[in-house]
């Protein structure tokens, strides 16, 4: 006969309590005890604290991955100008934190740091500005006031040697006439733009400052100070006022979305027009590469180029499509190669441009990076030596389809450019 298990034989209550006398009654703690005690249930408790063990463990490495999931989500997406922004870099909007009786509504919904938020303040008056007048920098002029007689000679600029030879005359026609345009505008703000892209032993001196520093040289932009409020008669801000640098671009492409973000920075607001100084060759790649790629208005542009001053033009005008627009209708916001490389090189003193933090409603459109898409070459054209640039003026390159505070309801296309076809005037006819 098999023996009876071992949780079913008899025990004597002297089997866990030898020391009591065979006759005691155990108490209802003893006889808990004693049933804990026995071998069956004994190996059942543990294993089914093992388990507990083993679950509490499992829960909480899935509740560790579900967060650090959304949390990575969260800091990559895009937020409004909001307090969902602010919160993509850690900064507490909630009652009780200190900052709450030193702001005002509006800074706490604007998305920016408390911490740089409280050190801007503008006058009213900048906030009516909607129209951005932007020249982009070219070279560094290192000059002085007393310097600016010779002004248009080679010594005081840091060039390439390309540029040697007369463009520097260039630069400063292009200053004179952003200024024009300020000029005709109160509602107009002057960006120059231009970021530290000089190799050593070349300053840490930004385009832009440089530009800004020459046209105050030339008495472009006296310094006028800001004219009092009478009553409900604003007069308009001076024009030294109305001009301001951005200090960080590496290529054209960032010259424009860089100085849209800065125009945000000084006003509070987006522009609602936009106008362009620059190079005549290069007015295709900003009319219909770099403002499309941003997925700005058309009807809201303008583009006033100006050439060198010099009979043929036309190796200025091949060597742009070579080396500028071709590359950017492949790759429109210059983040594949050669482009990538270029601004690599252009920023040997390792600036970070602040326009994340500044601008939150941008973050989709600073990290958008579309595929690089080979164009397609030009109709009629067989060897790429003949294609020149008039070829091109009917080539749209891809937008950015999502929300942009110019564009609110996006664009037509998936965002990343894919399903949005390059097309050419000839074929639509």
């Amino acid at each position: 006969m098999l023996p009876l298990p071992s949780s079913t034989s008899r025990r004597n209550n002297r089997t866990y309590f030898p020391s009591l006398p065979p006759s005691h009654k155990l108490s209802s703690s003893q006889q808990l005890l004693q049933t804990l005690r026995s071998r069956t249930r004994l190996t059942n408790l543990a294993v089914f604290l093992l388990i507990l063990c083993l679950s509490g463990s499992f829960l909480l490495n899935v509740n560790y991955l579900f967060l650090s999931t959304a949390n990575f989500a969260l800091s990559s997406s895009s937020f409004p100008a909001s307090a969902s922004a602010s919160n993509a870099y850690g900064i507490q909007r909630n009652k009780g934190h200190g900052w709450d009786s030193e702001v005002t509504p509006h800074q706490l919904r604007s998305g920016i740091p408390l911490s740089i938020e409280t050190t801007l303040e503008r006058d009213s008056r900048y906030a009516e500005l909607e129209h951005m007048v932007m020249v982009p920098g070219h070279a560094i002029w290192l000059g002085r006031e007393e310097d600016v007689s010779r002004v248009n000679e080679n010594d005081d600029w840091i060039l390439e040697p390309m540029q040697r030879g007369g463009s520097v005359r260039t630069y400063v026609k292009h200053i004179r006439r952003g200024v024009e345009e300020l000029q005709k505008d109160n509602k107009a703000l002057l960006i120059f733009s231009g970021g530290a892209t000089r190799l050593p032993p070349s300053p840490p001196l930004p385009e832009a400052l440089s530009y800004h520093n020459l046209a105050h040289a030339l008495g472009l932009l006296p310094s006028t100070p800001i004219p009092a409020e009478a009553g409900n008669a604003k007069a308009p801000l001076p024009l030294n006022l109305r001009a301001a640098t951005e200090e960080f671009a590496l290529d054209s492409y960032q010259n424009l979305l860089f100085s849209i973000a800065r125009f945000k920075e000084v006003t509070g607001v987006y522009p609602k027009k936009i106008t362009v100084v620059g190079y005549g060759m290069k007015e295709r790649r900003f009319t219909n590469l770099h403002r499309q790629a941003l997925a700005f208005p058309r009807s809201s542009f303008t583009y006033i180029g100006i050439n060198d001053d010099v009979p043929d033009l036309s190796k200025h005008y091949s060597g742009e499509l070579k080396f500028g627009f071709k590359p950017f209708l492949d790759s429109p916001t210059g983040c594949h190669k050669p482009l990538s490389l270029k601004k690599l090189l252009r920023n040997p003193y390792k600036k970070i441009h602040p326009y994340h933090i500044s601008n939150p409603e941008l973050i989709d459109l600073f990290e958008w990076c579309p595929p690089l898409t080979p164009h397609t070459p030009a109709v009629g054209v067989d060897d790429e030596e003949d294609d020149n640039l008039e070829n091109y003026d009917g080539v749209q390159g891809r937008s950015f389809g999502g929300v942009l505070p110019w564009n609110p309801n996006g664009i037509k296309g998936s965002g990343d450019g894919q399903d949005e076809e390059i097309t050419w005037d000839r074929e639509r006819d």
